[in-house]
């Protein structure tokens, strides 16, 4: 019965030439606008939809929204359309694979399963600024053009958020239903947050979310979604980075809230987790970091172009078939924008514009006070200050990067617990935070105007000053020890992260060491004359760590033998030793690497630990742990990894902690 479409002509204008197969929203053909010669995507609703007048009254209501929607990773939906007997409805053709044919060569590479979380987050996200949802994400409506541009489709069924769920599809394609999606709940992003980490956990396991090939009964299906906890992909697959498989069962909990509440949250923290930037994951499925989707791609066969006798045959003159469209007024015709909608878009594209173009620089402090902008001529000063002074036994403060609300933000707490404090809250990803050696202020990484940038925030004059500006991808900052310079790794061309530095004021930003492979982590001796770094040689997620003159010359590697090495270091304030993190992917723990002998000594013993910081007394040590329920909380330890301290207790992440006094 799927097939019966093939060979017809609806609407005396869709020729309906191959049946591709079944998605959720029903049976997908290749048809052909007889008119214009164009291919389409012509989906066949099922029975329940086109004899239920008001579900087709509803799709008419969000037609015309959902097709002005135009984004590059998103199939473009060309409206709802009806016959006495029928209802379809019409889509650009995507001439290629599905990821179910995808899922049937899996497991994919971290990089390949990035480059489509990367498109379908830019896609659902153009769908929620427009406050709608898709909901009905499956295997089957992500689909692969010739380019490797990867399209998420079905957006005919996209609902306002705050709706609710319709019950009509198949059990077959609930695999990717959030749990709410069950109830009698409203819906908001979590829900295609959900079903997209159902698909990635496909991507990078070869399992569905039960460690096992999905059921098929709706009860079974159900139950997993509702009751069962998935099993972390790291145990299914154990080349998954520890960290990226917490993060795909943080976008799969049960409850809405307790997810990532953005696309753009859920894929910075999956590029975090994987220690690779944005800017390294093509727009385009390519050879280099896609070559499961790729070789698919080279061996597919595309669907032959229209046959030209079908698109002339038993048709009239061109004219005489406009004559007869402009006769039937009740027919429903799809018409080219006018020149006053044309006019329309182009103001609205403008309009537009201007929030693209024109951001304004928030940030809020605790109370929460908005920051005044700073002067254009103002240049902010150096700061100086002999080495760190001891901690204040009362307390001393400990900046963190938190994940609060849509983005990951800037928090503060003193060492004690108390006066926890959110310093940013914007719709950017905060990162990074040092304090100058004076305490005075805090220097963070940010990507509030694009690309990922420095950031001083000046806490006694409430300001934020931005230290560089379009330089290439900042990460890792660290003063010299008299304020006057800053070091970071930066990613600024194709090649790999290298090491930078830049004057204090943001003057003379400049290539100070350009490794063999990509630097992660930087950090300045406390006499001035060494930079620490850890660099990646050639094992994924691993790293050796490294020290240097402060001009890029005399390299020296520390260490040796020691396996699992993370992205993090921070020296002790007498310049002896490193704190480092290393061990397995879900097992590390925190060492001291002697800095003259290269010898490691592990101060923890359990608990998945990582990003130790002294205290600027060396007594301390703040890190993060993973030891309570895979909960990123902070701890603190005195610095021989004694009387181990909860400092946060939070159930969204808490790490990347700085020590000031």
């Amino acid at each position: 019965m799927a097939k019966f479409l093939t060979g017809k002509t609806l609407l005396n204008q869709y020729y309906v030439e191959e049946f591709i197969g079944p998605t959720p929203l029903g049976d997908r053909y290749r048809a052909t606008d007889q008119r214009t010669n164009k291919a389409l995507s012509l989906t066949l609703l099922v029975k329940t939809i086109s004899d239920d007048p008001e579900m087709l009254k509803e799709l008419e209501g969000t037609s015309k929204r959902l097709q002005s929607i135009n984004h590059p990773n998103l199939t473009q939906y060309l409206g709802l359309f009806q016959t006495p007997v029928l209802a379809f409805i019409l889509e650009d053709w995507v001439d290629g694979p599905t990821l179910k044919t995808i899922l049937a060569n899996t497991p994919v590479s971290i990089t390949e399963s990035l480059v489509y979380a990367k498109s379908i987050c830019a896609g659902l996200d153009a769908l929620h600024r427009r406050s709608y949802l898709h909901l009905n994400l499956s295997s089957e409506l992500i689909q692969i053009n010739q380019n490797g541009q990867i399209l998420v489709s079905g957006m005919a069924f996209a609902k306002p958020a705050g709706g609710k769920v319709s019950n009509w599809l198949n059990t077959s394609f609930r695999h990717c239903f959030a749990p709410e999606q069950y109830g009698n709940q409203s819906l908001d992003t979590g829900a295609d947050i959900y079903g997209l980490a159902v698909l990635l956990y496909m991507l990078v396991t070869a399992r569905w979310i039960n460690g096992k090939a999905p059921p098929s009964s709706l009860d079974a299906i159900r139950k997993v979604h509702l009751e069962l906890p998935p099993p972390p992909p790291i145990s299914i697959n154990p080349s998954i980075p520890d960290h990226f498989s917490r993060m795909l069962l943080w976008a799969l909990r049960k409850k809405p809230e307790d997810r990532f509440k953005t696309t753009t949250e859920l894929l910075s923290s999956l590029l975090l987790a994987a220690r690779i930037g944005e800017n390294e994951i093509p727009d385009l499925a390519d050879p280099k970091t896609a070559p499961v989707t790729s070789a698919i791609l080279a061996a597919w066969q595309y669907l032959p172009t229209p046959k030209p006798d079908l698109l002339s045959k038993d048709l009239p003159p061109l004219e005489d078939r406009l004559l007869a469209i402009n006769s039937r007024p009740q027919e429903k015709i799809r018409r080219r924008p006018g020149i006053i909608q044309v006019i329309s878009l182009l103001v609205l594209a403008g309009f537009l514009s201007l929030f693209w173009l024109v951001k304004p620089v928030e940030v809020s402090i605790s109370a929460p006070p908005k920051f005044t902008p700073f002067a254009a001529d103002y240049t902010p000063p150096p700061t100086f200050t002999p080495l760190p002074k001891p901690t204040d036994p009362n307390g001393g403060r400990i900046a963190f990067t938190c994940t609060r609300g849509d983005y990951n933000q800037l928090c503060m707490i003193n060492r004690d617990g108390t006066g926890l404090s959110q310093l940013t809250d914007m719709q950017a990803s905060n990162y990074y935070p040092v304090f100058s050696p004076d305490g005075g202020s805090l220097l963070f990484s940010s990507n509030r105007n694009g690309s990922f940038d420095l950031y001083l925030l000046l806490f006694s004059e409430k300001q934020l000053f931005q230290i560089t500006n379009q330089v290439g991808n900042v990460i890792s900052p660290d003063y010299s020890p008299d304020g006057r310079k800053i070091v970071f790794a930066n990613r600024a061309a194709d090649g790999p992260t290298s090491i930078w530095m830049v004057n204090a004021d943001g003057v003379n930003p400049h290539l100070v060491y350009a490794g063999p492979d990509t630097v992660v982590a930087t950090a300045w001796s406390p006499n001035g004359e060494r930079i620490a770094y850890a660099m990646s040689v050639g094992i994924p997620q691993e790293y050796e760590i490294f020290t240097m003159d402060i001009n890029g010359r005399n390299h020296i590697r520390l260490s040796e033998g020691l396996q699992g090495i993370g992205g993090s270091i921070d020296w002790s304030p007498d310049g002896t030793n490193l704190l480092i993190h290393a061990g397995p992917s879900d097992s590390k723990d925190i060492y001291k690497l002697d800095v003259n002998t290269g010898t490691a000594v592990q101060i923890t013993h359990g608990g998945n630990n990582a990003g130790a910081s002294y205290s600027p007394d060396g007594k301390y040590i703040v890190f993060n742990s993973l030891r309570n329920n895979d909960q990123a909380d902070l701890y603190i330890m005195r610095s021989n990894g004694d009387n181990q301290v909860q400092l946060t207790n939070d159930p969204e992440p808490d790490w990347g902690a700085q020590w000031v006094q």
